[in-house]
């Protein structure tokens, strides 16, 4: 079972708690799904495969090769695509998502109105401040264990932008506290990603407090060792090395159209 699946039955359980329902959210988001598609894709256009429902259209999503062989009775043709691309991709197409349609996975119908409001959540960005010096580092706030997992389970979708982070409380020189998590690592042009994937874990959790800030430190900055020391660490996963497979979308700055 996925872990997008695993949220899903979690759902099922209670599907009026709205904890619950943001977490399926955020798993879709950071999922990598297999969109299947009804005809053969070039480089600029895809066609998904539609599913009707109520009288309302879904396309046809699998969370993973195996679910989505299982439904077409073998080969076909599909998309890997994030969740979050996908649901940006469909904004303005009056579409919702089938996940898993005609297998013996667990499926889910997202309906196209939550997905239009997940992709106005996805679209904002935080806001940017001026950079304050660090006054005190002490350790961090104690979070709840729901929390504390699901920000190690939002992390992993950090692979490769830094090689590990630490949460600490941090003051800063005009006396504000807040929890502070800092990412080590060479790239520091993924900041702003690192960013909003904290926006999107903080958006999702519900957690009730004040807002986080995001620093990015080179692994040889003084600073490095002191959130080593007193913070809570998370190391990252590394990035894998997967074969080469060209597939629509590929080329920076032109993603697929569905049509």
């Amino acid at each position: 079972m996925t872990p997008l699946e695993r949220t899903i039955v979690m759902l099922q359980a209670a599907p009026e708690d709205p904890a619950r329902f943001s977490v399926v959210l955020e798993r879709l988001c950071d999922a990598e799904v297999f969109l299947a598609l009804d005809a053969q894709a070039s480089d600029e256009n895809v066609t998904p495969k539609i599913v009707e429902s109520g009288g309302q259209s879904y396309v046809a999503i699998f969370d993973t090769e195996l679910h989505l062989a299982e439904a077409v009775g073998g080969a076909a043709d599909y998309l890997s695509v994030s969740g979050r691309a996908l649901v940006q991709m469909l904004v303005g197409q009056d579409s919702g998502i089938a996940l898993n349609p005609g297998s013996s996975a667990i499926g889910y119908l997202f309906e196209r109105e939550t997905l239009d409001w997940l992709a106005r959540s996805l679209d904002e960005r935080p806001n940017e401040m001026a950079a304050q010096q660090i006054a005190e580092i002490t350790p961090p706030p104690a979070l709840p264990p729901k929390a504390l997992e699901a920000l190690s389970v939002k992390l992993t979708a950090a692979q490769g932008l830094a090689e590990f982070a630490c949460l600490v409380q941090a003051r800063d020189g005009a006396g504000v506290t807040n929890p502070l998590i800092c990412f080590v690592g060479e790239f520091p042009a993924a900041q702003a990603d690192l960013a909003k994937l904290i926006q999107e874990y903080l958006q999702f959790s519900q957690l009730d407090g004040a807002p986080w800030d995001v620093s990015y430190l080179a692994p040889d900055h003084t600073m490095v060792a002191r959130f080593v020391k007193v913070g809570l660490r998370f190391d990252l996963p590394k990035p894998e090395v997967a074969p080469e497979r060209p597939a629509p979308g590929s080329i920076a700055g032109k993603p697929p159209i569905l049509r």
